[in-house]
């Protein structure tokens, strides 16, 4: 305990400060990731990361043409939401990241060369960057996995809207799907949590948001959390 800090009466602002902690979400597109991403970090007082779609030039082109645009699409990706994470880091706040950047390489980079949209060539030249970037990121504390039906997926996908996402191929979502499953039973960079998103309602049910919080603030015993 701190010099000339009393053991009762209020609290003192040393107290609530706590540890820097990440958490991130990972999920198939349209899992719901961003929407939990946001109510988590209002409720544990974490900074949110959002995915940098709209600041990937090549995106509407990719969904149309996956070959020709490949490489840059998730090279772009793979950089932004590397710099992303190193800036949230060096200001020291706890951060909640939808979408890790090891998902960008081991999940649809990966998935992309598997489906012939890579070739050999893109997919030594992305391994080569992505494996030198990568290395240096530190995993996050937490790695909560948001698992969510093709399906069910495919309506959310259709709910929000975006023109460029109404041609993704269901195969395409599968695939992701099937990845997904085995990158996060693999996983041993950190601690990780199993949330099967359609057993849960995270907008509309508090009672499904404080269960998952509680067991996100287990995972984390050595951190005084900030909840607001």
């Amino acid at each position: 305990m701190p010099p000339n800090c009393p053991t009762s009466g209020p609290e003192r602002p040393w107290y609530r400060r706590a540890m820097p902690s990440v958490v991130a979400i990972a999920g198939n597109i349209g899992s719901g990731k961003t929407t939990l991403a946001t109510r988590l970090a209002e409720r544990l007082g974490f900074t949110p990361l959002f995915e940098p779609n709209d600041e990937n030039p090549y995106l509407a082109d990719f969904y149309g043409d996956m070959g020709r645009w490949a490489l840059p699409t998730q090279l772009r990706f793979l950089v932004s939401r590397i710099a992303q994470t190193e800036e949230a880091l060096a200001s020291g706040a706890s951060i909640l990241c939808d979408r890790t950047c090891w998902e960008d390489a081991d999940i649809f980079a990966a998935n992309l060369h598997a489906r012939g949209a890579l070739d050999a060539r893109d997919w030594a030249t992305y391994r080569m960057v992505g494996e030198r970037l990568l290395a240096a990121l530190p995993p996050p504390d937490l790695l909560v996995y948001l698992r969510r039906g093709v399906a069910s997926c495919r309506a959310q996908i259709a709910r929000r809207g975006r023109d460029y996402e109404s041609e993704i191929p269901s195969d395409y979502l599968l695939d992701l799907e099937r990845r997904y499953d085995g990158w996060f039973d693999a996983w041993q960079r950190s601690r990780k949590l199993l949330v099967h998103a359609e057993d849960h309602d995270f907008l509309a049910d508090r009672g499904d948001l404080e269960a998952l919080v509680k067991r996100i603030a287990e995972e984390l015993p050595q951190r005084q959390l900030p909840f607001r």
